[in-house]
């Protein structure tokens, strides 16, 4: 989970976990990238406004590195933003879960994480 508000970030992990996935937070975008380095997580959670970068650049990094695992755009920066992050997420060949929209609902979240792959 990348998200650079703390509170936000603790509750998609205690989420996810409550879903029955092994969660990380990760507030860098540095910190985040180096993670999947060492780990290869089935998801990835991107919050798209983030402090000194943006969720833009941290889907081109994915993307760059080859990542494999599942992407979860969040905001709450509204729909539109949502669906532009979705349509650059696809376009660089990532695989994407879809969009979690703040506030969310651990319902929502659940159901990213559980959602067949298409």
């Amino acid at each position: 989970m990348l998200d650079d508000d703390d509170t936000v970030g603790q509750i998609l992990c205690l989420g996810a976990q409550a879903a029955g996935f092994e969660a990380r937070l990760c507030l860098r975008v540095d910190e985040f990238l180096q993670a999947l380095v060492a780990w290869t997580p089935s998801h990835v959670s991107v919050d798209l406004r983030l402090a000194g970068s943006s969720g833009d650049e941290v889907l081109v990094a994915l993307a760059g590195a080859g990542c494999r695992a599942r992407v979860i755009v969040c905001s709450g920066a509204g729909p539109a933003a949502l669906d532009q992050a979705l349509a650059q997420a696809h376009a660089l060949g990532l695989t994407v879960a879809g969009a979690l929209e703040k506030p969310f609902t651990l319902a929502t979240l659940r159901g990213l994480l559980h959602a067949p792959q298409a």
